[in-house]
């Protein structure tokens, strides 16, 4: 087989143009025979230098080592096939650019080019299967440790690690801090701002945009004491606000709906639909499976929080790094705070044990790109009833709420804030869904949404918060419960 045909075979793709003399060619100028000529010059030159490196299989030069670090990147999240998908994607883009008679001599800029391989990752989705479902299921169970991953599911240690080296690198799988903010000591507020907002605090908080600029959510640790001033704050300088206070909350996942042979998502709304009737009909204990202990699997709402050790100053820097980094080892964590090794993982466990920190997987490009918004006020036994309903979709966290002023339903109504996690064009079927069985029972809002900024680390370990926090707790402060 010549040369010529090798190529193709890597490339999965015929040359745009002739060869001539092929055998005299060098890989560099084979290389482009198969590219279109709207590539910038210095984009050309590298990904014809990644060709023949990936090509040859040969070691990048000494202190070449960061030249091909970003294509090197996608090209793991893509499984080595990289190349062949950008010399497609540029030959579709030329042939669409040929359709315009206007247009001829066209030529990518380097920011189109680059944003070009940022869409490419973002839309790519890593198929699945048997083994890396029952790794995400256990891990989605809190079971974080790969010994113990590999017991409860019976793959191999060995394979459990190279599977989730595997997912680290292609699916951005990684163990995540949540702060339960009123194990701080603190009054989680969720606030709602119509139309576009930002926000400056002392406090930890996120940002999260809402529909297309139409609203804004913020996620506030609010000292007790000084809930009433934020709520100020904000009515003051926005038109309308809506304001609740975090109970509790938890993570579900279900992999269900996954299906190995297609590798897509193949959520059924209308089959979800009537499943949520049937729970909202009779009642969740009764839809439900009855734990091994008897009652259902949902927890009674308003549950009194169990007796637990203060949060100290101290805590707060050990908070703020492992919101950053929650797998760093015990000697880091100790260097970032300034104690030894052991200390940090006494610490550490301490937090856990306390919930104060609680570890949380995320995963990425695995077909649930949409992100909705769910906020929900009824009664309690609709809310537990749609939570039975919720935890058969692949993956959300689940807010209790209560409204701090009368808000969308009643004053005193429980309220969810459920973050959904679901395939493409889910939103429109979840709001049917919700507007046929849900709008006789249910106040709510519905939204797509993307975080935009997150503080939380920041404001846990500025100076001006530890001050707060330190007076807190000299004057007795509520515990947030």
């Amino acid at each position: 087989m010549c040369e010529i045909d090798r190529v193709k075979q890597f490339l999965k793709s015929d040359p745009l143009r002739r060869v001539e003399e092929s055998g005299c060619s060098s890989l560099e100028e084979l290389f482009q025979l198969f590219l279109p000529g709207i590539l910038p010059e210095k984009e050309k030159h590298l990904l014809t230098e990644f060709f023949v490196y990936k090509y040859t299989g040969k070691s990048v030069a000494e202190g070449d080592e960061d030249r091909f670090s970003d294509l090197e990147r996608i090209d793991a999240v893509m499984g080595g096939v990289f190349l062949p998908s950008i010399v497609s994607k540029l030959k579709k883009i030329d042939e669409y650019m040929r359709s315009y008679a206007d247009v001829s001599g066209y030529a990518l800029t380097s920011e189109e080019f680059w944003q070009l391989l940022s869409d490419m990752l973002d839309d790519h989705v890593v198929r699945l299967d048997v083994k890396d479902l029952k790794i995400l299921d256990a891990m989605s169970r809190g079971v974080l440790k790969k010994r113990e991953i590999g017991k409860q599911t019976g793959i191999e240690y060995r394979t459990v690690f190279n599977r989730i080296k595997r997912l680290e690198a292609r699916c951005g799988l990684r163990v995540v801090s949540l702060a339960d903010y009123a194990r701080m000591g603190l009054t989680h507020m969720v606030v709602l701002v119509e139309g576009e907002a930002d926000f400056e605090s002392v406090y930890p908080f996120s940002r999260y945009e809402l529909g297309f600029g139409e609203f804004t959510l913020f996620s506030i640790g609010v000292p007790p004491r000084r809930i009433r001033e934020v709520m100020g704050d904000f009515e003051s300088r926005f038109s309308r606000t809506w304001f609740w206070s975090v109970d509790r909350f938890e993570s579900v996942s279900s992999f269900g709906n996954y299906d190995t042979d297609t590798g897509e998502w193949s959520v059924d709304w209308n089959a979800w639909s009537l499943y949520l009737d049937n729970v909202l009909s009779r009642g969740w204990d009764a839809a439900i499976p009855p734990e091994a202990e008897g009652g259902g699997s949902l927890p009674s709402y308003g549950t009194e929080r169990e007796e637990r050790e203060s949060v100290t100053v101290d805590d707060l820097s050990f908070i703020s790094v492992l919101l950053e980094d929650f797998d760093m080892s015990s000697e880091e964590l100790g260097e970032r705070c300034g104690c030894s090794a052991s200390k940090a993982a006494m610490v550490k466990n301490k937090l856990l044990r306390m919930g104060i920190i609680r570890p949380y997987f995320r995963v990425e490009r695995i077909g649930l790109s949409e992100r909705i918004l769910f906020i929900v006020e009824s009664d309690v036994d609709t809310l537990y009833s749609f939570v039975a309903a919720i935890k058969e979709l692949p993956r959300a966290l689940i807010y209790w709420t209560e409204p701090l002023v009368p808000g969308m339903g009643s004053e005193g109504s429980p309220a969810l804030a459920c973050w959904l996690e679901t395939p493409p064009g889910s939103f429109f079927p979840f709001e049917r869904v919700v507007r046929l069985r849900l709008r006789p029972l249910a106040e709510y809002m519905l939204f797509l949404y993307r975080p935009v900024t997150t503080s939380e680390s920041a404001a846990l370990a500025s100076e001006e918060f530890k001050s707060i926090f330190s007076n807190r707790v000299a004057a007795g402060d509520a515990d947030g419960r």
